[in-house]
This record gives C-alpha cells, structure tokens and sequence, in this order.
C-alpha cells in the first residue's frame, strides 16, 4: 500500500514530480484495489503517470474522472482539479493540498494508507 503523507510533498524539480506522480496513481491503484475488493466495482485506471508539466495533454480530465469515480462509490463531495498549473509552484501547493486531502479521505473511508 502507498502511504498517504507523500500525496501531501509539493513537488520542486522533475525529479520530486516523478517520484510524487508514482506514489499518486500508487494510491490511486489502492483506492481501486479496496473499492473492488468490498464491492466487487472495478473502476477505470488511467494513465496518469509520468506526468510533463510542460505537455499535460488530457491528463487533467483523466485524473478528474478517476476521482470523480471513486467520490461517487465513497460519498465525498470532492473538488474541481481540473486546472492545475504544475509551473506555479504557488497554485500548485494549493492544487496538491486538495487532492492530497480527497485522497486522505478516501483513505480514512477505505482504511488504507
């Protein structure tokens, strides 16, 4: 299982963003795994990682989708994170508090790290 806190690391160099994109659909992966294993709903993977903050291409309604999905089965209200600005260090902060905190969420719910 990924462990929740590396969600929460605002990410510096593309080196810190590779390593924060595979503990993000890591715990993505575990929130799909759990969510199959106590409903018996598999939920689309997308891909989501590596991530190139210059060239994003659809990786932001992809992303969006997957919370959305699992939101729905978990009862969250969740929040837009559609738009995130991986160049602003400033927004990007913001950006990743929310997921970080939907993902903690999910966590809680789902009893997983």
């Amino acid at each position: 299982m990924s462990a929740i806190a590396s969600l929460y690391n605002v990410p510096g160099s593309y080196e810190e963003l590779a390593i924060w994109s595979s503990a993000h659909l890591a715990h993505h992966r575990d929130i799909n795994r759990v969510i199959y294993q106590l409903i018996n709903v598999a939920l689309p993977e997308y891909q989501i990682d590596p991530i190139d903050p210059n060239n994003p291409g659809p990786w932001d309604d992809l992303h969006q989708a997957m919370h959305q999905q699992f939101d729905e089965i978990l009862g969250i209200s969740g929040f837009d994170l559609l738009g995130v600005d991986w160049n602003n260090q400033e927004l990007l902060a913001s950006w990743i508090f929310l997921n970080a905190t939907e993902h903690h969420q999910a966590a809680d719910i789902l009893r997983i790290g």
